[in-house]
């Protein structure tokens, strides 16, 4: 089985430094979905907007399709607000990796 590799962080957009950052594996979009939904719930219920159902599938699809051209650039952004703000300021980010990105994250994780 072919595995999709993708940098995964959260933070404020525009900014260098996210607040979390990873390197996933993924062997389907539904996996890749579940993930980014799971991401998508925590950040609603700490209080931010934006990362509706709807959105988080097409968001899914539109990174599935990139990972699968081997094309790499900028992230794909899936933007947030605090419940606060008038605008989408944070993000849920997602990028293709590679496979030698993915095995050092794990190598840091151990």
């Amino acid at each position: 089985m072919t595995y999709r590799y993708f940098h995964m962080s959260n933070g404020l957009r525009g900014c260098y430094m996210p607040d979390n950052s990873q390197v996933l594996k993924f062997k389907s979009r539904k996996e890749l979905k579940n993930c980014i939904e799971w991401e998508a719930r925590d950040l609603r219920d700490a209080g931010y907007a934006g990362a509706s159902k709807k959105l988080v599938a097409s968001f899914v699809a539109e990174a599935w399709r990139i990972a699968g051209r081997k094309a790499y650039g900028l992230p794909l952004a899936l933007p947030l607000k605090p419940a606060h703000a008038d605008s989408y300021c944070y993000g849920l980010f997602l990028s293709t990796a590679t496979r030698a990105e993915c095995r050092e994250y794990e190598k840091e994780m151990e």
